[in-house]
């Protein structure tokens, strides 16, 4: 016989985060972890927090969205680094093409295994934006879909320039990838840590010894601007973003 459920089926999601708070981790930050900036490192860091009796920002993996945290989190301010799109794409398709390697081992999802297939280097990736034909067409198309760092991209996570002013005042510290020390100095201060443990505890992670502007060596200037331009709606939030960092440095 059919029964109904008494009570709905827990979110997974919503669970893991409460279980952080239990564990140590403050309700009234979280760290939305932007895939390809730095943010392997900054959970680290607030595992050890956690160990050494402070409480640091909730870690929200790169599933997690602004406006799914706001709805289900609605006191909970939250930080996170920022990163220029086009080396954030780039990096990010090097990322899963090696699998998450060397830190971590995460094969590829079969629509992945897809995607390099028809664009097997970062290169290819690039050469697919600026062509014209319809075989490049459609495998860029399906790798921007599917490729999860590429999927997970700043459209993803804040939708558009109205989802930015909308959770705005949400947005209690705003970091750079190029000033990953002031992020963390201001990260130890949201978990009440003394600034002496950043220096002790945090280390960069995941980082790979590949350059990700490599595969714009030699390229025309007007190649480049098309492949900017193709990301031209990450580049109108990444300012957006960079704006609100330059006058709201993050103490509220």
């Amino acid at each position: 016989m059919f029964r109904f459920r008494s009570k709905p089926p827990k979110d997974a999601k919503t669970e893991a985060i409460r279980a952080q708070i239990r564990k140590g981790h403050t309700p009234r930050y979280g760290f939305l972890h932007i895939p390809k900036t730095g943010g392997s490192g900054i959970t680290v860091f607030a595992r050890e927090l956690v160990k050494r009796g402070h409480a640091p920002p909730c870690i929200f993996g790169h599933g997690w969205k602004v406006g799914d945290i706001a709805g289900r989190f609605p006191e909970m301010k939250l930080c996170f680094i920022l990163r220029d799109p086009l080396d954030r794409m780039i990096s990010g398709f090097n990322s899963r093409l090696r699998q998450g390697r060397p830190t971590y081992n995460s094969p590829w999802t079969p629509a992945e295994a897809t995607a390099f297939s028809m664009l097997p280097s970062a290169a290819h990736l690039l050469d697919a934006i600026v062509s014209d034909d319809d075989f490049h067409r459609s495998a860029l198309d399906f790798a921007m879909r599917h490729i999860l760092h590429l999927r997970w991209n700043y459209t993803f996570y804040f939708q558009d320039l109205a989802g930015v002013a909308t959770h705005r005042e949400r947005f209690a510290h705003i970091g750079q990838i190029s000033a990953v020390p002031a992020f963390i100095d201001a990260f130890t201060a949201l978990s009440g840590a003394p600034p002496a443990l950043a220096a002790e505890l945090y280390e960069k992670r995941h980082e790979s010894g590949s350059h990700s502007r490599d595969p714009l060596a030699g390229r025309a200037p007007e190649d480049v601007a098309r492949i900017r331009n193709f990301l031209r709606r990450e580049y109108l939030i990444h300012g957006e973003l960079l704006a609100l960092a330059a006058h709201s440095p993050g103490n509220r």
